[in-house]
């Protein structure tokens, strides 16, 4: 049995560079593997262990019933499912920079007594006389501001200016955790902050601990017995879940694509083995051994291969997990990087994807030594041609009409179909174009007769071998994952252009601080009134209120709209298109406008009433019109009057304020600064908004890319393996043309015209194609709530026809440098 596996270990390390090639495209596939499996929870924890520090490893936030009550009296809640409660003032503020040039940096202001303080985390200072305006900073922001003991920490907050002296610095630990340059907190004392809310002995955060084992219980257990107040998870897992599984969706399709690629190259190498040990198998054959014993021994090479492979790929899926882990660390600026755990049983499932791979793509050259006499196998006489029927042509042909079929069929079942029919098509194209090439390089086998011999036999060779068909599908599958891949980045480029240009406003403020509850002016009045009085600001202002509700028990975004929304906003047609339904719907006091992706859940016509819960209270508004809401916010907007909001939902602040200007953006911009900045706001120009728009769109775009060259460095893998193959199986045919005197450049010249044909027959197929294929995307991408038209990008594909030329030709070189030491003696012996 030693001798046996010392065998299969020398076969699989005979060949060093095809050893390699085969563990890079088993590798590539296990790590993805991995990576997918594993992304979810890396992504979770970076979210979730910033949020525990900051609120203390606490698991539940408590507040009150009656909105209205925004401080709680903590003596009146009863302990029960909770405990370790914790209570405090928390208020928003932006620090004080004189410097308008400079972001605005956001403060939270902590407001405790001093038992609640843990001076075990201070590194410099003490709070012995922690009170009046003093305040803890953390020791990033010490660093970050250059901050010393007794130095003065100015901000605005509601408008007012204030001024607290550094009493200590602490370590980054607890609230301190997630401080960065643009925002932080500082802690100050209770008794200080009370006096400007009026609200002693009283707070508007209270935290604690579940008293169970499960969180959910003690949220249960708590609200049954406090009718007064209300207990909710600090940390939403599941949120995040959905958060994160657009992008592992994404990650699992890129996968199966990979993994389709691999599984060719396994193949193909499978059947180069199987050509070079035809010699060997035959020496076994004729010493008496089974085709059965020949086959185990193949099979457990695979298996080699796939644990080396598995072993490798979790090495490389640990890699794309750290990555993972880094792009998510929120504080990474600071070298804070959340510590990653990887579970054992994502590796042990990366080794048996492995080896399964491995195991399944080499079944198909291992059999076929089952239909080979065994005189041939031990004289090395088998021959492979490629005999193109109809029968795969039909079979073809069959899935594109039916994905045309179903393209053209207008429903929500169709939509969900054509995500499928994009993979089939696929399938449905690479069965039926072999036979294309057939017929086409038949004709031009009749034209160039007696013209080029090297390009009659390269046409011939073309459409008779397998493995140079296998090369196209290769290289169609890379070039489709391109093209494809394009296209919707600059297809999702083209959209938010379309929009923006369609939303029309210069300057938007956002990031309004929510005012005092004892202020009778909000600070959006605040902004508002101070614009107005500068003489320096020539701008019309647009109100928008937005915020989040529950629309019929599902979340979704919920935007406040004035009477002069349809200037702003154009990309609706509110004014054209659903021009009867919006003035409806601005004349009526209890009405709402959702959209078609809201209605696929909802299932309501105009005229019905769905329920609307915003901050606890709830009622049920009239649906004056369905909107298409395009890519908005992925189409999860509804719209609701801004009196509505305020006078029944006692909403005050507005989150965003557009503006109309008459001067150049960003000189307005920098006045504008100078006044809200105060309140917490900030500015931005609609060319920054539509440029942080697209950058974000363009990170899974990024993502996608990658995966796209990942399919381009396996095709060229393969290729080199196919080539390679070709060469093997050929060499016969090649010795016999050399014996009656085709020259070796001649040969040459054969191979090379090959591979170009290959290149030329793939862009072509690819580009015939890929318009069917972008419509069933683009018709899939409504059931995701992303209506969008993907257009093929055609300016990309000469960029990556010369790619794909350059890398057929340098795989080809190998081939060209064994075509000069091929000996005709050898190969035709027993001719």
């Amino acid at each position: 049995m030693k001798i046996f596996f010392k065998y299969i270990t020398r076969c699989m390390m005979e060949k060093k560079l095809r050893f390699v090639l085969l563990i890079i495209a088993i590798s590539l596939s296990t790590g993805m593997f991995v990576a997918s499996m594993g992304a979810v929870n890396v992504g979770i924890n970076s979210i979730v262990k910033p949020q525990l520090a900051q609120f203390e490893d606490q698991q539940i936030v408590i507040s009150s019933n009656d909105k209205n009550q925004l401080f709680i009296d903590k003596n009146d809640i009863k302990l029960k499912g909770i405990k370790n409660l914790k209570a405090e003032i928390v208020a928003s503020a932006v620090e004080d920079s004189k410097d308008d040039s400079k972001d605005t940096k956001f403060v939270t202001i902590r407001a405790r007594e001093k038992e609640n303080i843990n001076d075990k985390q201070l590194v410099e200072g003490n709070i012995n006389d922690f009170d009046g305006n003093s305040c803890i900073i953390s020791k990033r922001i010490s660093s970050d501001n250059k901050l010393k003991i007794n130095d003065k920490v100015k901000i605005f907050m509601n408008g007012k200016e204030q001024e607290y002296t550094v009493k200590a610095i602490s370590s980054n630990e607890g609230v301190f955790y997630p401080d960065k340059s643009t925002g932080y907190s500082i802690i100050v004392p209770y008794k200080t902050l009370v006096k400007e809310f009026k609200a002693e002995g009283k707070y508007n955060f209270i935290s604690a601990k579940a008293d169970k084992d499960n969180i959910k219980d003690s949220v249960k257990e708590f609200n049954k017995n406090n009718t007064k107040y209300t207990a909710k998870e600090l940390f939403n897992e599941d949120a995040v879940k959905d958060q994160m599984s657009s992008f592992t969706n994404v990650l699992y399709v890129m996968l199966i694509i990979v993994a389709f690629m691999s599984g060719i190259i396994i193949y193909g190498s499978f059947k180069l083995i199987v050509t070079e040990r035809l010699s060997v198998i035959g020496t076994f054959l004729s010493q008496g051994a089974t085709r059965g014993k020949v086959e185990k021994i193949l099979f457990l090479e695979s298996v080699g291969y796939g644990i080396v492979g598995g072993i490798v790929g979790d090495l490389f899926g640990v890699l794309g997990l750290y990555l993972v882990n880094y792009l998510t660390s929120p504080l990474k600026q600071y070298g804070i990087i959340s510590k990653l755990s990887v579970e054992p049983k994502y590796l042990a499932a990366g080794m048996i994807f492995a080896v399964v791979l491995s195991f399944i793509s080499a079944i198909i050259p291992v059999k076929k030594i089952r239909k080979m006499q065994v005189k041939d196998i031990i004289l090395n006489e088998v021959s492979v041609t490629n005999r193109i029927g109809y029968k795969r042509f039909i079979a073809g042909l069959t899935i594109i009409i039916v994905s045309v079929i179903v393209y053209n069929i207008k429903s929500e079942a169709a939509d969900a179909l054509c995500g499928v029919f994009v993979i089939l098509s696929v399938i449905g194209l690479v069965l039926m174009y072999p036979k294309i090439i057939d017929v086409i390089s038949s004709l031009l086998y009749k034209v160039a007769k007696g013209k080029s011999k090297a390009a009659v036999f390269a046409l011939n060779n073309l459409r008779t071998s397998k493995v140079l068909m296998s090369n196209v599908t290769l290289i169609i599958i890379s070039l489709l994952s391109v093209f494809m891949m394009t296209s919707v980045s600059s297809s999702v480029e083209k959209a938010v252009t379309g929009a923006y240009k369609d939303m029309r406003y210069d300057l938007c403020i956002s990031k309004i601080q929510p005012s005092d509850s004892a202020e009778k002016t909000t600070n959006t009045e605040k902004i508002i009134e101070d614009i107005k009085k500068n003489d320096n600001i020539k701008s019309t202002i647009i109100h928008q209120i937005q915020t989040r509700a529950v629309i019929n028990n599902s979340n979704y975004v919920v935007e406040g709209i004035d009477d002069n929304y349809e200037t702003y906003n154009k990309y609706f047609d509110l004014n054209t298109k659903y021009k009867e339904e919006y003035q409806k719907f601005l004349q009526s006091d209890d009405s709402i406008m959702i959209t078609t992706a809201m209605n696929k859940v909802f299932k309501v016509k105009v005229g019905d009433k769905v329920s609307v819960n915003i901050n606890g209270i709830s009622k049920k508004l009239t649906v004056a019109g369905i909107i298409n809401g395009k890519l908005y916010n992925m189409g999860q907007i509804a719209l609701v009057r801004n009196n509505v909001l305020k006078d029944i939902y006692k909403l005050k602040e507005a989150d965003q304020l557009y503006l109309y200007t008459d001067e150049k953006h960003d000189e307005a911009k920098k006045e504008l600064k100078s006044v809200v900045k105060k309140y917490g706001a900030t500015v931005s120009t609609v060319e920054e908004d539509q440029k942080a728009n697209t950058e974000a769109n363009n990170q899974m775009l990024i993502v996608l890319s990658i995966f796209s060259y990942m399919a381009i460095f396996i095709a060229a893998i393969g290729i080199f393996n196919n080539i390679s193959i070709g060469f093997m199986q050929r060499k016969k045919e090649i010795a016999v043309l050399k014996s009656v005197g085709m020259s070796r450049w001649k040969i040459t010249e054969m191979i090379i015209i090959e591979s170009i044909l290959s290149v030329v027959w793939a862009v072509i197929i690819s580009v015939s194609y890929v318009t069917l294929g972008l419509s069933l995307l683009s018709r899939f991408l409504n059931v995701l709530n992303m209506p969008l038209d993907i257009e093929m990008n055609f300016k990309v594909v000469p960029q990556y026809f010369v790619a794909s030329l350059v890398i057929i030709l340098i795989a080809t070189i190998p081939a060209l440098i064994k075509n000069r030491k091929l000996s005709i003696i050898q190969e035709i012996r027993y001719e």
